[in-house]
C-alpha cells in the first residue's frame, strides 16, 4: 500500500519500503495510526538532530573562516538550522496533533525537509576546500559520517525519511573522494563508505520491520482491548448477562449489576457472601447439577455452561454459569472469575415442546407415546429388579352422547375436568395418560396389591360418575375399567395391554361403570370370539343365518297381528347360535350391516306371502342403523318384495338416540315419510324415554318385559304400566308389552288398555317349517278357506 497517494517515484518508493518493512499487508485504519507513531518518532529526534547540526556548522564555519567558502557554507547552515528549529517546535508545540484522515501533509513535510537538509549537506560537503587543509579534509569526513549515524538513528522508524536524507548526503560525500591524493586513502575512504551505506539500509529495514511489527501488533491489542473493554461495559450492564467473581476463601468480590437484578439481592448483602453456599440455597436440594459445580469449584477446574434452576427474586428461573480459576504468576489460587445468564425463556420453550411431545395439549395428561414410552421403562425394571407394577384402563360410558349432543368443544371441556378428578385420586410417582378419544391409562409402579387397587378403581368409578356442570348443564357419565396386572397378567408391554384390554371389555359386558381384573379365562373367551367372529363372516356368506318369527297378538283376542322378525345363526356344529352370542361380534367387526341389512330384506320377502293384515317388525342395531344408509335399504327391501310399506315395523331402542340425535332423527324421518311404522323398543329403560317421544312422533312404544315380569307381584311395577299405558293413550300410540309368560299378565295388561301383546304364553319364536301351521291354525279369516281348499284337494286326489 502507497502511504502517500500520488504516482510515480514516489508511489514507487513508498510501495517498495512497505513490502521491505512488512507494512503492505496492513489494514488502512491500523496504518495510518503506525503512520502517524513514526512522525511522531522522527518528530520527536528532530532537537537531537537540530543540536548535531549546529555542532558540525559551527566546526565547518570555523575552519573555513576568512575563506571564500565561508559564506556560502553559513547561508546553507543557517537554513538548515531553521529547518531544525521548526522541526523542533513542532516535537514540543504540537508532540501528539493528529488528524482525522491520513497525515498527507506531515508526510510531505517530513520528507521534504529530510530531502532539503540532506542536500545542503551534501552541498556542503562540496563547497567544502577539502585539499587546502588536512584538518578540514577530517572534520568533512567524520561530520559526514557523524551526519549519516545522527540521521539513521533518527529516521531509521521511516526509512523513507531516511532515504531522502541519506541519498544526497552520500552523493556529496562521494565528490570528496577525487579530492584525495594518496590512492590507499581514497579507496579506503570509498570503501567504508560503502560498507557503512549498506549497512546503514539493512539496519534501518531491519529496525523500521521491528518497530512496524511491534506497534503494528500494539495498535492491534489496543483496538482488541477498546472493543472488548466496550463489550465488558455492555456486558456488565446487560440485565440478562452478568460477570460474577469470588476470592480464594469463597466470597463474592465481583458482581455486574445484571448478577443484583437476577438475584433480586442488593450488591451489599451479596460482597462478601459465599459463592457456593449462595448457590446452594435458592436452587433445589440434592441437585446433581449443583453439586457437579461444587465439586469443580473444590477441584479448582473450569466449569462451562451449567444450567441451574433456582428460586430467585420470588421465582422459579434458570441460570447458565461459567467459571473459570484465575492464578497469579507463581500459580498461587486467587479465586474464580465467571459469567451468568438468565435462560428461563429457553427453559420455558423447551419445556413447552416437550409437553406437546409427550404430553396430550387437551389434558395435559400423557399421551400414548409417552404412556408407551413408560410402560416399557416399567417392564425394564421388572425384568431387572423384579419390580412389580400394574396397569388400568378406563373407557367413560355415555361419553359419545355427550359429544354428538353438546358438541365437542363441550366434550373436550369435559375430558379436561375428567383428567383432573383421576389425576387428583392416584399419588404423585402414578403415571396418567391419555390414549385418545374417552380412553385413559393408569400406571402404578410398585404397586400390585388387589386390596389397594381395587379400592382406588372403586373411588375413580365414584368420582368420575359425579355431576358435570358445562355450560350451566349439568352432564353425568360413567367409566368402566380394566386392570392388569404385571408380572401375573403377563410380563411384557403388549400382553399387559392385551390383558387390561380384555379386562375392560369384561367390564363394559358386565354393565359398565365397574371394574374387573384380568383373569386367565378371559384370554381363553377372548380366543372364543375371535375364532366365532372368523366363523361368523362364513356364515354370512354361507347362507347359514336364518329369521325366526315371534307373533304379536291383539291384546283384545290374542289372534295374531304381525310378528316379529328374530335372526338365529343355524350353525353347522354348534346347532342354533343365540344373537346375545354373536351380535355384540358383529357389531364389533362391522358385519353387522350386512346382517342388519339381510334381515331387512328377508323379514319383508316372508312378510309378503302372508295375508295383508299381518305386519312384520324388525329390531335395528344401533351400530347397524348409524353405519347403514338405513332408509335406502329399507326402500330397496320394500321395492324388491313388493310389501306394503305400513306393514313393516323398524324397531329401535333410546341408546340409538343418546348419540347424535339429530341426524338419528333425520334418517327415522325418511324412512317415515316411505310410510313405515317406527316403534320405540325397551321403552321405560332409559333416562329419557319421555324427552325423545317430544323429540320424534313415534307410532309405538315397546314395554320392557322387566317390567311385565315384576307386574305379577309388584305393585309399583303395575303402577308404572298403567302410567306408559295412559301415556300411550295421551300421546295416540300404539302400546305393545313383551314377555308376557302367564295369563295373569295377559289378562293385566289387556285390562290397562294395551293394544299387542308378545311372549311366550301365546308362543315362541317359529322357524320357517311351524310358521305356516301357525298361519293355518292362529289366524281365522283365512283359516276356513285354506281347509276347504286343502280338504277339496284331498278329495280329488282321493276320487
Amino acid at each position: 500500500m502507497s502511504v502517500v497517494p500520488g504516482s510515480g517515484l514516489i508511489s514507487l518508493i513508498n510501495g517498495f519500503v512497505d513490502r521491505a518493512i512488512g507494512a503492505d499487508d496492513l489494514s488502512p485504519h491500523v496504518r495510518d495510526k503506525l503512520l502517524r507513531q513514526q512522525l511522531g518518532s522522527v518528530t520527536r529526534m528532530a532537537p537531537a538532530v537540530l543540536a548535531a547540526s549546529l555542532a558540525v556548522s559551527a566546526v565547518f564555519l570555523t575552519l573555513t573562516w576568512q575563506t571564500a567558502q565561508f559564506w556560502p557554507i553559513l547561508a546553507a547552515t543557517s537554513v538548515i538550522v531553521m529547518i531544525g528549529l521548526h522541526g523542533s517546535y513542532l516535537a514540543f508545540v504540537h508532540p501528539r496533533q493528529e488528524t482525522n484522515g491520513p497525515p498527507r501533509n506531515a508526510v510531505i513535510r517530513t520528507i521534504i525537509y529530510a530531502m532539503a537538509l540532506g542536500t545542503l549537506w551534501g552541498f556542503i560537503l562540496n563547497v567544502l576546500p577539502l585539499g587546502q587543509d588536512p584538518a578540514i579534509r577530517s572534520a568533512a569526513t567524520i561530520g559526514a559520517g557523524g551526519l549519516l549515524c545522527i540521521s539513521m538513528m533518527a529516521l531509521v522508524v521511516y526509512p523513507q525519511a531516511l532515504a531522502a536524507f541519506a541519498i544526497p548526503l552520500i552523493i556529496g560525500a562521494l565528490s570528496m573522494v577525487p579530492g584525495l591524493d594518496a590512492t590507499r586513502e581514497l579507496w579506503m575512504y570509498g570503501t567504508l563508505l560503502a560498507v557503512f551505506t549498506f549497512v546503514m539500509v539493512v539496519i534501518s529495514l531491519n529496525h523500521a520491520a521491528g518497530f512496524v511489527a511491534h506497534r503494528a501488533s500494539e495498535t492491534q491489542l489496543k483496538d482488541r482491548g477498546e472493543i472488548i473493554g466496550l463489550l465488558l461495559r455492555e456486558f456488565e450492564q446487560s440485565k440478562s448477562d452478568w460477570i460474577w467473581g469470588f476470592d480464594a476463601e469463597g466470597a463474592i468480590n465481583r458482581m455486574s449489576a445484571g448478577f443484583t437484578t437476577a438475584t433480586g439481592v442488593a450488591e451489599e448483602a451479596l460482597l462478601g457472601a459465599d459463592f457456593v453456599h449462595f448457590l446452594r440455597c435458592i436452587t433445589p436440594p440434592n441437585d446433581p447439577l449443583m453439586a457437579h459445580l461444587e465439586q469443580d469449584v473444590l477441584e479448582q477446574q473450569t466449569f462451562q455452561d451449567i444450567e441451574l434452576r433456582v428460586t430467585a427474586d420470588g421465582r422459579e428461573c434458570w441460570w447458565s454459569l461459567t467459571g473459570k480459576p484465575a492464578f497469579d504468576e507463581s500459580g498461587k489460587y486467587l479465586g474464580y472469575i465467571g459469567t451468568g445468564s438468565d435462560v428461563t425463556e429457553r427453559k420455558l420453550a423447551e419445556r413447552r415442546i416437550t409437553m406437546l411431545a409427550h404430553h396430550d395439549p387437551m389434558t395435559g395428561l400423557l399421551n400414548r407415546t409417552k404412556f408407551t414410552e413408560q410402560l416399557n421403562s416399567c417392564v425394564a425394571r421388572l425384568e431387572r429388579y423384579g419390580t412389580p407394577f400394574s396397569v388400568m384402563f378406563l373407557d367413560l360410558d355415555q361419553f359419545k352422547s355427550v359429544n354428538d349432543s353438546r358438541g365437542h368443544m363441550a366434550g373436550d371441556r369435559l375430558l379436561a375436568q375428567v383428567a383432573r378428578r383421576i389425576q387428583g385420586l392416584v399419588r404423585e410417582n402414578d403415571l396418567v395418560a391419555r390414549l385418545g378419544g374417552d380412553e385413559f391409562a393408569v400406571i402404578l409402579p410398585n404397586d400390585c396389591n388387589v386390596d389397594s387397587i381395587g379400592p382406588l378403581a372403586a373411588r375413580m368409578i365414584e368420582e368420575i360418575r359425579q355431576v358435570y356442570v358445562i355450560d350451566d348443564e349439568q352432564i353425568n357419565i360413567g367409566v368402566s375399567i380394566g386392570i392388569a396386572m404385571a408380572p401375573m397378567n403377563g410380563t411384557r408391554p403388549d400382553q399387559i395391554l392385551r390383558n387390561a384390554d380384555l379386562a375392560l371389555y369384561r367390564a363394559k359386558a358386565d354393565g359398565r361403570s365397574v371394574y374387573r381384573f384380568f383373569e386367565s379365562q378371559m384370554d381363553s373367551e377372548a380366543r372364543e370370539r375371535r375364532l366365532l367372529e372368523v366363523e361368523l363372516r362364513d356364515a354370512v356368506k354361507n347362507n347359514e343365518l336364518v329369521l325366526y318369527y315371534q307373533p304379536l297378538v291383539s291384546a283384545e283376542d290374542a289372534r295374531p297381528t304381525g310378528f316379529e322378525a328374530l335372526v338365529r345363526w343355524n350353525h353347522p356344529i354348534r346347532g342354533l347360535v343365540a344373537p346375545a352370542e354373536f351380535i355384540p361380534i358383529a357389531e364389533q367387526s362391522n358385519l353387522i350391516v350386512d346382517i342388519g341389512d339381510w334381515t331387512i330384506e328377508q323379514a319383508c320377502l316372508a312378510a309378503v306371502n302372508w295375508p295383508d293384515h299381518l305386519t312384520v317388525a324388525v329390531n335395528l342395531s344401533a351400530k347397524h342403523f348409524r353405519r347403514s344408509d338405513i332408509s335406502v335399504v329399507v326402500k330397496r327391501a320394500l321395492a324388491m318384495s313388493g310389501l306394503a310399506a305400513p306393514r313393516l315395523e323398524i324397531e329401535i331402542t333410546e341408546g340409538l338416540l343418546m348419540e347424535n340425535l339429530e341426524e338419528v332423527v333425520e334418517k327415522l324421518g325418511e324412512i317415515r315419510a316411505l310410510g313405515v311404522t317406527i316403534a320405540m323398543d325397551d321403552f321405560g329403560t332409559g333416562y329419557s324415554s319421555l324427552s325423545y317421544l317430544l323429540k320424534f312422533p313415534f307410532d309405538k312404544i315397546k314395554i320392557d318385559r322387566s317390567f311385565v315380569d315384576a307386574s305379577s307381584d309388584d305393585e309399583v311395577a303395575r303402577d308404572i304400566l298403567k302410567a306408559i299405558a295412559s301415556l300411550g293413550k295421551t300421546l295416540k300410540l300404539k302400546i305393545t308389552a313383551e314377555g308376557v309368560e302367564t295369563q295373569a299378565q295377559a289378562e293385566f295388561l289387556s285390562g290397562i288398555a294395551c293394544h299387542q301383546l308378545q311372549g311366550f304364553y301365546f308362543a315362541r319364536p317359529l322357524d320357517h317349517i311351524d310358521l305356516p301351521h301357525y298361519l293355518l291354525t292362529h289366524v281365522h279369516p283365512r283359516a276356513p278357506a285354506l281347509k276347504a281348499e286343502a280338504e277339496a284337494k284331498l278329495a280329488s286326489l282321493a276320487g
